[in-house]
């Protein structure tokens, strides 16, 4: 799945998916993300993972798109866990205070 700023590529081993976010998450693209992962999150599994490592860029319209999908995929009986956050990513959800809410994962 791929947008002009955002990439997505889901990945599954068993029962675990994982969804790789790359570029930029902001007002153009949230939508984007929210769309992937209702397509991809079932009520199957434990964890959905988000790896972020290839994420450059996020706003706070791409921070309140990553609160709606924990919602979604809390309401499915799963657990959003965001996986490897760069730096600048990593500071949004820190001043924000989303790493209290969301489970991220150095």
């Amino acid at each position: 799945m791929e947008g002009d700023l955002l990439r997505l590529k889901l990945s599954k081993n068993g029962t675990a998916e994982t969804l790789s976010v790359a570029g930029e998450l902001d007002i153009s693209s949230a939508p984007a993300l929210e769309q992937a992962v209702s397509q991809a999150v079932d009520g199957q599994g434990q964890e959905f993972r988000l790896d972020m490592s290839g994420l450059t860029f996020m706003d706070s319209t791409g921070a309140q798109a990553l609160v709606r999908v924990h919602k979604h995929v809390e309401r499915l009986g799963r657990r959003l866990v965001v996986v490897s956050p760069t730096h600048a990513v990593r500071m949004v959800l820190d001043i924000l205070g989303l790493d209290q809410m969301i489970d991220v994962q150095a």
